[in-house]
């Protein structure tokens, strides 16, 4: 797909909901948190930042109601209500030492705020926030047995996704509520009956309608993310930006496995669960339009320019000017943005650079969609 030009065609959505003043009382200054906006290109614009940061708290099961004042601008700076975005129900406490920790960073004492970027990573990137802060089932078996799994089974001899075969499990749904799919990645064939799961991939869905993804071992536990050597599933991000919050048919022809889904059945089965979920979303009325698929895309280009910033971001962020950023990053390696071509060819790894802050940041995690070396583990409280 050409996402240059996808992304310069998104229609942004009308956000006038999302700045209005409603009458509540004043959040509990736990669930508010200021972030400042660094514009990483040409253009980008408020509406843009906008838009991504209302899906990535979407993505994360905030229901956002229509009419709630969730975010408000004072210039370049956003002031984050938490608490009339309405997180997912129980995971409060969870947000709540998040956002503490956000807010104690030397970064947050400087600015009075937070990077956007560095939220977006550090919530939706963060395999651990983000297990807490959608409620993840730290249990698979626990997980699973909220659903009853149809007898057949979709068993692609090679697939799209894994490096090799890949089963899939689907659930019984009469309603939308009741749609979950669970992926087994592994060695061996399918086709030969050699294949042995080593891991399991878990999606279903979230009260507001947004798609949850969770991975977990053998052992039933939650994992960071999928394992490079059988598949390129990546982190739940990654899950995010493949699926598009919605659900994917087979990329590729297959032999059906004897008892299994042929490639036109399951694919009839993804579009009736596409459907129903539509159906599901319809009647609600969150302040972001689900029915603009690619509006989801701003989301992502606020951690990407965060991950890969220019040396004007930096300069920026860091309050210097740009030739003495020139000066610090004069022997970091630059490399060019594979995605989005637009946003530059002479971009940092973040990694290489939040070193040279003029203060302590809270470090995110070297990459959002692939498993880190790093990956933050700041919440010590169950959802």
């Amino acid at each position: 797909m050409n996402l240059v030009g996808r992304c310069l065609m998104l229609t942004v959505a009308a956000l006038s909901g999302a700045c209005a003043d409603d009458p509540g009382p004043p959040s509990d200054p736990r669930d508010v948190i200021e972030l400042r906006w660094l514009k990483a290109y040409e253009q980008e614009s408020r509406s843009a930042v906008e838009t991504g940061l209302l899906w990535g708290l979407s993505l994360l099961g905030a229901k956002l109601p229509e009419g709630a004042s969730v975010i408000r601008w004072h210039e370049d700076r956003i002031t984050l209500d938490l608490a009339r975005a309405q997180v997912l129900e129980g995971t409060t406490p969870a947000w709540r030492q998040l956002v503490e920790a956000m807010k104690a960073s030397g970064e947050y004492r400087a600015h009075g705020a937070l990077d956007i970027g560095r939220f977006m990573a550090l919530t939706l990137g963060s395999p651990n926030h983000y297990y807490a802060l959608t409620g993840a089932t730290a249990d698979y078996a626990k997980a699973r047995e909220r659903y009853r799994f149809e007898g057949r089974r979709a068993d692609i001899v090679q697939s799209a996704v894994a490096l090799g075969s890949r089963r899939i499990e689907v659930s019984i749904a009469d309603t939308a509520p009741q749609i979950a799919f669970v992926a087994f990645e592994g060695s061996g064939s399918l086709g030969n009956g050699t294949f042995i799961p080593h891991e399991m991939e878990l999606l279903d869905m979230m009260p507001n309608g947004q798609l949850r993804f969770a991975l977990y071992d053998l052992d039933g536990r939650l994992k960071h993310g999928a394992t490079p050597e059988l598949t390129k599933a990546g982190k739940p991000a990654k899950c995010m930006w493949c699926h598009e919050s919605g659900f994917q048919p087979t990329y590729v022809e297959y032999t059906a496995v004897d008892g299994s889904y042929t490639r036109r059945e399951f694919d009839a089965l993804i579009t009736q669960r596409q459907r129903m979920l539509y159906e599901y979303r319809d009647q609600l009325s969150p302040l972001i339009k689900y029915r603009n698929r690619q509006d989801h895309t701003f989301g992502e280009l606020l951690y990407l320019t965060f991950e890969e910033p220019s040396r004007e971001r930096l300069a920026a962020e860091w309050g210097v000017t740009v030739e003495q950023a020139t000066r610090l990053l004069r022997d970091k390696p630059t490399h060019a943005q594979e995605e989005f071509a637009y946003l530059g060819v002479k971009l940092y790894r973040r990694e290489d650079v939040d070193h040279l802050a003029p203060y302590e940041v809270l470090a995110a995690p070297h990459s959002v969609r692939e498993i880190s070396a790093h990956e933050p583990d700041l919440v010590r409280v169950s959802p």
